[in-house]
């Protein structure tokens, strides 16, 4: 069962995103509620997955790929959005996003990709 941190600053958004990997047989270790919090779970969690939203009012989730993708972080990041995430696809994939998903989430969408990305 792969780990997973969520780092998004909507509480709604992370009760979602959290019961949706939870029904696709991800365990969730941790939630963050800002970018701050979320490098500082990240490096002490060590999460096989972390899923980041983009839009944070104290950091963004580019500011925290950066960090991460700077520090060597092992484990897969993919992007969450309600924005159109065209704009930074190429450079988060130049720092080692996967996968980037659009809200609203849904289980099928989130388990198919999520599972080929650790088939």
């Amino acid at each position: 069962m792969k780990t997973v941190l969520i780092i998004d600053d909507a509480g709604f958004d992370r009760i979602i995103i959290n019961a949706l990997l939870t029904q696709c047989g991800y365990d969730v270790i941790g939630e963050a509620a800002s970018g701050t919090e979320g490098l500082k779970m990240a490096r002490e969690l060590k999460p096989e997955l972390i899923t980041l939203d983009k839009m944070m009012p104290d950091m963004d989730g580019m500011e925290v790929l950066e960090i991460l993708h700077k520090e060597s972080f092992p484990g897969t990041i993919v992007l969450i959005s309600g924005d159109n995430l065209a704009t930074v696809k190429e450079k988060a994939e130049a720092m080692g996003t996967k996968e980037f998903f659009k809200k609203p989430l849904t289980k099928v969408d989130l388990k198919l990709r999520l599972d080929a990305l650790f088939a």
